[in-house]
Parts: C-alpha cells; sequence; structure tokens
C-alpha cells in the first residue's frame, strides 16, 4: 500500500474533497494515511516562513483534525525546524512545548515530524501517545542516521532527499531500517544542494516568535536566486532534482517504501488535490514542473530599469521521461561523486526540457546573476529593513482562514 501524507490548507472543504479522492482510488493499492501542517507561527514554529502559512486558529485547528479523523484520515504536527534558538534547553522553553503538545494530544494529533534529535526523544519519552516522525531536514540519509534516529524514539523516518534516487542506499535501507522509510515525491531543490541546510534555518527563522516582529524575521532571496540561476543557467538541473513522477512509483515500493510525502504546504486546496490526483492514480500529462512548485524563476522578471520581461515558460514534458528514471534503480549510479563520466540527466533535458524563448532564458539569467551580486555587495539600509519586516508581517496577516 502506498500510503500519501499531504498538506492541508486547513479549510473545511478540503477534508470532504479528500475523502472523495480516497474513495474514488480506494481499489488503487494508495490512500491519503494523514494530513500534514502547522500553525502559522510559535516559539516551537514549523520549517516554513509564517507568510506563506495559514493563519489558523486554536479551535478551528481542533476542527479540522476532528473533522479529518472522522474520514479516516491522521494529523501529523510539524515541529521540523532545525533550531529552535536554544529554547528547548530553557525552563520556560520545556514548558511552552510541553503545553504545545499537551494541546496536540487533546486535539487528536496522532505524530509529530521533528528535526532536532533532543526533541524526538523528549517527545517519545513524555508523550508516548504522539508518533514521532523524522523530518527530512534531518538529513538521514545513511544507515547509522536510520539507527540513531530509532534509538531515539523515532517511529517513521522521512528520507534526506538526496538518497531519493540512491537506490543501493534505498533496497539496504528497505531491507535492514528497524522503522517505516518515506520519500518526498516532488522536492524541488537542486541536486547534491549543500546551501539547503541553512535556507531552512532562515526559513524556519521567518516563522519562530521568539524573534522580533511575531511572526518572525525576513529574509531576500539569496537562496531561491542562486538555486534557479543554476537551473536556467545547466538545463539539466531541472531533471537532476530528486522528484519521482507518478508513473514511476513502483521503483521505490519494489525497494520496500510505502510512505510518500507529497510537498506543497502553503497552495491553496484545489492545487493540492490536483498533486494527490495525479500521484494515487499514478499518471500525469503535461509539464511535470506544475507537480513541482509555481514557476520560481518568474520572481526575477523586474529589469535594472523598471521594466518587465514576459513570462518564461519552462516545460519539462512528463511523456518524454517514460524509462528516465529506471536507469537510477537498474544502474544505481553514485550521483554524489558527479556527473563528469554519466550524462544520463542531461542527454534526457535535451529531448524533455524546453523554454519557449530562449533568448528570454538569459535576459533572465542576466537579472538573476545582477540581483545577486546586489545581495552580496550592498547592504540595505535600516529603512529598508524595516520595509521588509513590515511586509513580511502584513503577507502573513492576509493568511486568515475563513
Amino acid at each position: 500500500m502506498r500510503n500519501f501524507t499531504v498538506p492541508t490548507p486547513f479549510t473545511p472543504e478540503f477534508i470532504t474533497q479528500l475523502a472523495e479522492l480516497n474513495s474514488e482510488f480506494a481499489d488503487s493499492g494508495g490512500r491519503v494515511l494523514e494530513l500534514y501542517g502547522s500553525f502559522q507561527e510559535g516559539a516551537f514554529n514549523s520549517a516554513r516562513p509564517a507568510k506563506y502559512l495559514p493563519a489558523v486558529r486554536r479551535e478551528q485547528f481542533k476542527r479540522h483534525v476532528a473533522q479529518a479523523r472522522d474520514q479516516g484520515i491522521a494529523f501529523n504536527y510539524l515541529l521540523n525546524s532545525p533550531n529552535y534558538s536554544n529554547h528547548e534547553y530553557t525552563h520556560q522553553g520545556r514548558k511552552e512545548l510541553a503545553q504545545l503538545l499537551t494541546l496536540l494530544v487533546e486535539s487528536g494529533v496522532t505524530s509529530v515530524t521533528v528535526a532536532v534529535p533532543y526533541l524526538v526523544d523528549i517527545i517519545s519519552s513524555t508523550f508516548p501517545q504522539l508518533e514521532v516522525v523524522v523530518s527530512t531536514i534531518g538529513y538521514v540519509g545513511g544507515l547509522a542516521g536510520i539507527d540513531q534516529y530509532a534509538e531515539a524514539g523515532a517511529k517513521r523516518i522521512v528520507l534526506d532527499m538526496e538518497v531519493n534516487r540512491d537506490f543501493s542506499f534505498l533496497r539496504t535501507a528497505g531491507l535492514e531500517s528497524p522503522v517505516p522509510l518515506e520519500v518526498i515525491v516532488n522536492p524541488v531543490c537542486l541536486s547534491q544542494c549543500h546551501f539547503k541546510y541553512n535556507h531552512n534555518c532562515v526559513a524556519a527563522l521567518g516563522s519562530q516568535s521568539l524573534l522580533r516582529g511575531g511572526v518572525g524575521l525576513p529574509y531576500n532571496q539569496y537562496y531561491l536566486n542562486w538555486c534557479y540561476l543554476r537551473k536556467l543557467s545547466r538545463e539539466s538541473e531541472f531533471l537532476k532534482s530528486p522528484w519521482i513522477r507518478p508513473e514511476d512509483q513502483h521503483l521505490w515500493e519494489e525497494v520496500g517504501i510505502n510512505f510518500y510525502k507529497i510537498a506543497g504546504r502553503g497552495l491553496p486546496g484545489e492545487e493540492i488535490l490536483r498533486l494527490c490526483r495525479a500521484y494515487l492514480a499514478q499518471s500525469f500529462s503535461g509539464n511535470l514542473l506544475d507537480l513541482l512548485g509555481w514557476p520560481h524563476w518568474l520572481a526575477f522578471r523586474d529589469n535594472g530599469d523598471g521594466t518587465r520581461l514576459p513570462p518564461l515558460e519552462v516545460f519539462l514534458d512528463n511523456a518524454a521521461l517514460d524509462g528516465f528514471l529506471d536507469f537510477f534503480a537498474q544502474q544505481t549510479p553514485t550521483c554524489r561523486l558527479g556527473c563528469k563520466r554519466c550524462g544520463h540527466c542531461q542527454a534526457w533535458s535535451r529531448k524533455a526540457l524546453r523554454f519557449n524563448d530562449p533568448s528570454l532564458r538569459e535576459q533572465y539569467i542576466a537579472n538573476m546573476q545582477r540581483n545577486i551580486r546586489h545581495l552580496v555587495e550592498d547592504i540595505p539600509t535600516a529603512e529598508q529593513t524595516e520595509a521588509a519586516l513590515s511586509q513580511w508581517q502584513q503577507q502573513a496577516a492576509r493568511q486568515v482562514i475563513k
């Protein structure tokens, strides 16, 4: 059975629609097992910035969890920030953590996803009603890491995305892991990105209420800019990202992976349902990038002279990717050693990826190069910093659930 855990927008109609999907695909070998989400901000927050997250209130949260439970869908709460400013080591911090966990238990939450090892042990020891799941931000990509977290009390582990296509590891881990393993099916990150740890840290600080502003501190586009500059400059990076096509899930089932996470917190309900349908149906037609998040490169349309570039369209033809992922399962390349002697993703990008306007692509690249130099070389003024914080707070305030 393919068990899916999916993000929730916390709207009442979403659970009804999700239950209908489960009913429709009851004989498919897949089901939505649980929802995941969190409050918008807090001292113990999740790894996403507040401005993207639904501002769900406590009573709304409790009703949502109960509604899901009535439909046979569990709820997984995200406490997956990689850092809590050492608040978990203080008297006040431990009290606040216990209060939050008590609220989760009383609300009917069944599991909690965490990235901090200390919290794995705390929760599994003091709140055994809650199943502890290790976040992908725990960066577990080896058997030793699986054993460490299992010994600390973890009952399931979401693997580091970097091992999504490492079938040598997955086969061994599937046999030897003492706990179930889970993979994220639609990550958009660069493969082998060593900037992601800090990117996750700054994103998490964007919803930490201990910090000035109440809804975390803003950050700039440095990492987003760097990621998409690399992708537009080297088109094979779109294929190297460790996503899993809906049609190819059987490759992971065959090595013992039965839990699949769909990324997309902050998306509207209809978009999340579209993702669920594709993976439950094990079929998708069109641009595979539509399953991998919004077109981030469009954030860099503005030219230095105040004009704006037309939209750049990037199309990754899912139909042209039949057989692409078989290579990783059958040939088991060691991708962490680099691509110089391989060329698999580069070859497939030539036949599956296209841009609506190559010259426009170069203009986007120029904008990104200029923007990244600005972010690195220019010190923001105090007024710009204050304006960024104000804008952040306003964006977070607009995420109210009605």
